[in-house]
């Protein structure tokens, strides 16, 4: 069985960097891979590891300007690792600091190695030898080091890594830098609640706020959710009964399953998508539960009011193209706008945990889905006996992406403010992603109504009807079109989560926190899921949840530090920061997983 003793970051490679587009583009300093077989992560399996161009080396560097067998990095027996230059012209850099040929030069963890035109960073936990303490390797270490030094002609650190066409700052990023953590010791003993709020919730809300006035809150909260639960409940019953009377039971039973397969279709694209940083349970739930029990009666008074208005002021000779225009503008503007304050509210509220555009589109689509989920209920039910195979076509098969998409343009320009820093793209973004929302939805009403309208006035007209069937088919055209536009912007979101796990954990895999497997595990989501199978397979749900929840707090971890890195401020009036609350986590589950690991494997070697 390997044993990994450290990892080589790919922190620049000519290629890694796609050109510069205008627009709204997810603007990052760290490198993306477009391709999953791109390796941006190099686990050092073996004492002795070869660089080089080669397919014969152990990590090949797919770079012109790297020598077919150029580096060696070493592990000796004292524990100290080293660097090797194997080419006798070619210069490798450690730190800005240039490497001779066959020089042995010593590296340290979060040290930059520069081979040709390619940039990594090398990253390992601190290794002791048997018999001497921590202390004494490192300054064994640190005494050879200072020999080969002093052996070495002088550099420019500074000049080296900020040359022209490198992107890669002097300095490391913040939070590259940091101290190893030292000893926990609250809450010993105790074992982690695995379905509980997590470490984000546990910051959500002032610490100056009392226990009472959070019941007050929660109670309010769920009191809100009751009522509109009660009127969604009561609204749709007189639509069940009406089609049960009319229709037969065959209509309801229609009514309450149809609809559900768009709503499972979405809930499965949703555990697809959310890859790196996934959402807790209890946001999708609450997201779900949004629009299907809060903005489904709220627009529905909404737009009966305004209906009303638009009926008084239009006279009655007015247009019918005006009046599907206003109808599909009221319908556009007041559903957009009760799903789009849903995540307004969760943004501003839990603004922790709404990382990026995967979390706007994430959260969109799940009040989306909620939404549709009640909406196709009175459409099935309503339309059973006359359209029923239209409605199949056109609410499930082509429209089942509908409302998700609509919503899905605010949330995911809600969602980029993560990752700018600019204060008028913070407010413009958003009011443009609610703008486009409102008009996709808006005239996608206004072709159907106004399509439904030609159908009536022509009854028994083949060619009108068919006119009218290619024109409803023709209006899916801009939501797909605009989901185009959001599977750009969600593989851009993706290449960039995982870049912010390689960046921020890499100080924690030095400190110990994250072990060098978990770091390139958490590089990979498709592994990642894996391994969480394999655990459930070999030790049972519970364990499963734990292995999930470890993986999940170290990405919490690196996803905190980089909104740190970002501007937000630390957490005032609590005894400890975020971060620290995660690395206490991570550290109780690994204690938990190993112990029961430790137990089970006694367990089967006993019988």
């Amino acid at each position: 069985m390997s044993q990994s003793y450290g990892v080589l970051r790919v922190v620049h490679m000519p290629h890694l960097q796609p050109p510069t587009t205008r627009g709204w583009a997810i603007r990052t300093p760290y490198p993306t891979a477009w391709l999953p077989d791109e390796q941006l992560v190099h686990v050092l399996t073996r004492r002795e590891t070869s660089i080089g161009r080669a397919l014969s080396n152990d990590i090949v560097l797919m770079d012109l300007s790297v020598s077919r067998e150029h580096a060696r990095v070493v592990l000796d027996s004292d524990g100290c690792w080293y660097i090797i230059n194997l080419t006798p012209h070619n210069v490798i850099r450690v730190n800005g600091q240039a490497i001779p040929s066959h020089v042995r030069f010593p590296l340290r963890s979060q040290d930059l190695i520069v081979l040709g035109s390619t940039m990594l960073q090398f990253l390992a936990p601190h290794v002791a030898v048997a018999g001497d303490s921590e202390e004494q390797t490192e300054q064994a270490c640190a005494r050879y080091a200072e020999q080969v030094t002093q052996l070495l002609p002088s550099a420019q650190p500074q000049a080296v890594l900020a040359a022209p066409g490198n992107p890669i700052p002097a300095t490391l990023p913040p939070g590259e830098g940091e101290a190893a953590c030292g000893p926990w010791s609250e809450g010993e003993g105790e074992e982690e609640d695995l379905l509980g709020a997590g470490v984000t919730m546990q910051f959500a809300l002032s610490p100056r706020l009392g226990r009472r006035t959070r019941w007050i809150m929660a109670g309010a909260a769920l009191s809100i959710l009751a009522i509109c639960a009660l009127i969604t409940l009561i609204l749709n019953s007189f639509i069940g009964i009406n089609a049960l009377t009319q229709n037969g039971a065959s209509s309801l039973l229609a009514a309450l399953t149809i609809p559900l397969v768009p709503a499972l279709g979405t809930l499965l694209l949703v555990n697809f998508i959310d890859r790196f940083e996934r959402e807790p349970w209890y946001l999708r739930l609450a997201t779900f539960l949004w629009g299907m029990v809060i903005a489904i009666p709220t627009a529905f008074f909404i737009e009966r009011l305004i209906d009303g208005v638009l009926l008084n002021l239009l006279e009655p000779g007015t247009s019918t193209v005006l009046r599907s225009a206003l109808q599909g503008l009221n319908a556009g503007f007041t559903e957009e706008t009760v799903k789009g304050l849903g995540l307004l509210l969760l943004f501003l509220v839990l603004r922790d945990q709404f990382d990026n555009i995967t979390d706007g589109i994430v959260y969109s689509a799940m009040i989306g889905a909620g939404f549709a989920l009640v909406e196709n209920f009175s459409y099935f039910a309503t339309g059973y006996r006359n359209s029923l195979v239209f409605l199949i076509i056109y609410r499930v098969v082509l429209g089942w992406l509908g409302h998700p998409t609509f919503t899905a343009c605010f949330g995911s320009m809600l969602g980029y403010t993560r990752h700018t820093r600019s204060r008028w793209q913070q407010v413009i973004t958003p009011l443009l992603g609610y703008i486009m929302a409102v008009m996709l939805h808006s005239f996608f009403d206004f072709v159907d109504i106004q399509a439904g309208i030609e159908v009536q006035a022509n009854p028994g007209n083949t060619h009108v009807a068919m006119l009218a069937l290619v024109t409803i088919i023709c209006d899916y055209i801009p939501p797909f079109l605009a989901q185009m536009l959001l599977l750009y912007l969600l593989i851009r979101s993706l290449a960039q989560e995982g870049a912010i796990i390689r960046e921020f954990l890499a100080s924690e895999v030095s400190n110990g926190v994250v072990t060098v497997d978990e770091y390139a595990l958490l590089q990979h989501s498709f592994q990642r899921t894996r391994q969480e199978r394999k655990a459930l397979w070999q030790y049972g749900f519970k364990h499963w949840l734990r292995v999930k929840a470890l993986y999940q707090a170290e990405i919490g971890l690196a996803f905190r530090k980089w909104h740190v890195s970002m501007g937000d401020s630390q957490k005032t009036g609590y005894l400890r920061q975020p971060e620290d609350a995660y690395r206490e986590r991570i550290r109780r589950l690994r204690q938990e997983i190993r112990a029961f690991e430790e137990q089970a494997r006694a367990r089967r070697q006993g019988t």
